[in-house]
């Protein structure tokens, strides 16, 4: 459920609407993508991300998936690796 808006996030800060590269602004626009990407379903809104409905958010909502699944993994094989007692 983390990886909608945690893609929508990482679209927002590497395709940002603004051409300037001013970071608050783009931090700003990433949490806007961050809550209206599960919203659209893994599309971009029309008017932000200039683009027609052939651009897909669903690559960066992929790797965000594997990044916390293998987040997730690291995490308990480390804890399993631990000497318990």
């Amino acid at each position: 459920m983390a990886a909608g808006p945690a893609g929508g996030f990482i679209f927002g800060l590497l395709n940002a609407g603004d051409p300037d590269p001013n970071p608050v602004g783009r931090f700003f626009y990433a949490c806007m993508m961050a809550v209206q990407t599960p919203l659209h379903a893994g599309f971009p809104p029309r008017v932000e991300a200039q683009a027609d409905h052939a651009f897909k958010v669903w690559p960066h909502i992929a790797l965000s998936y594997v990044l916390i699944q293998g987040w997730f993994v690291f995490r308990e094989v480390k804890r399993d690796r631990k000497p318990k007692g």
